[in-house]
């Protein structure tokens, strides 16, 4: 086995449900740190809803093809930990895609394809004793570490050529009308949905449309939050290139009282003639 090139920094990224009161991030660090000290660790978040292989799946998609090529994500969101999925390296895009095989890894697959699979199961390269709750610590961030340090992909384990997909909402028309949901609630309370910026603006060519989630009625996509008074609601292009609803100064989500998979439908206001 090849020592880690110290002379090389590399990036690693690290994402999980854990949150940071409890030692489970940490304990991943110490691992990786003490096969490979001198890689440049980068938390994306800590704080993807527990559970929930959806919302983990959207934030790799749009968060981490932003690094440099060459780095390495270890994402955890892991319900079936020491059941019957598998744990997986994926190779797209010049990155790397450490992590269970249940999805997370699903849209960047479904949007950029892959190079190659392999599954985790040479355990010289996993920690000495691995627990059946916390393959975080154990087996995802030894073999990044080990990645990192020169060991090549094809070294953990056989090629597998079918990576775990996920289940994820898609835009569609219904009656004239454009219909997505809510993807993601960041810490403001702002509510990302699946409608692209692009395919928005074609679907409304110009006219001006509405935006109803919950029981409420937006007026189109505003330029800029502060656009409507404090408190109010409104609908806005984000920093991802999608649709958001936001509020000034307040929640969406509590204003509005909607969660993750809400319905979103956009429907264009009648011409004169239609009135």
């Amino acid at each position: 086995m090849s020592g880690p090139d110290l002379s090389s920094p590399r990036v690693l990224t690290l994402s999980s449900d854990f949150g940071l009161r409890d030692p489970y991030v940490a304990s991943m660090k110490a691992v990786i740190l003490s096969i490979h000290p001198n890689l440049q660790l980068v938390d994306v978040t800590h704080e993807l809803p527990a559970h929930r292989v959806l919302p983990a799946a959207w934030m790799v998609r749009e968060v981490c093809p932003r690094f440099p090529p060459g780095t390495i994500h270890v994402v955890v969101v892991d319900p079936g930990v020491g059941g019957a999925r598998r744990p997986v390296l994926v190779q797209s895009r010049e990155h790397f895609l450490v992590g269970p095989d249940n999805g997370v890894f699903g849209l960047w697959i479904r949007d950029f394809g892959f190079d190659g699979a392999w599954l985790l199961e040479e355990r010289r390269y996993f920690q000495p004793s691995v627990s059946r709750t916390f393959h975080g610590r154990d087996i995802f961030a030894p073999v990044a570490a080990h990645l990192a340090g020169g060991v090549p992909p094809a070294a953990f384990g056989p090629p597998i050529g079918d990576p775990a997909g996920v289940e994820a909402p898609v835009p569609r028309r219904r009656d004239g009308a454009l219909e997505g949901q809510i993807v993601w609630i960041d810490r403001f309370g702002n509510c990302t949905t699946n409608l692209p910026e692009k395919q928005v603006l074609e679907w409304c060519g110009g006219d001006p449309f509405t935006i109803r989630v919950a029981s409420t009625r937006l007026e189109g996509v505003m330029p800029s939050y502060d656009s409507v008074r404090e408190g109010e609601c409104l609908g806005i292009f984000s920093s991802t290139g999608h649709l958001e609803i936001a509020c000034n100064r307040g929640r969406a989500d509590e204003v509005l009282k909607v969660r993750e998979g809400a319905p979103v439908l956009l429907e264009k206001l009648p011409g004169p003639g239609e009135r």
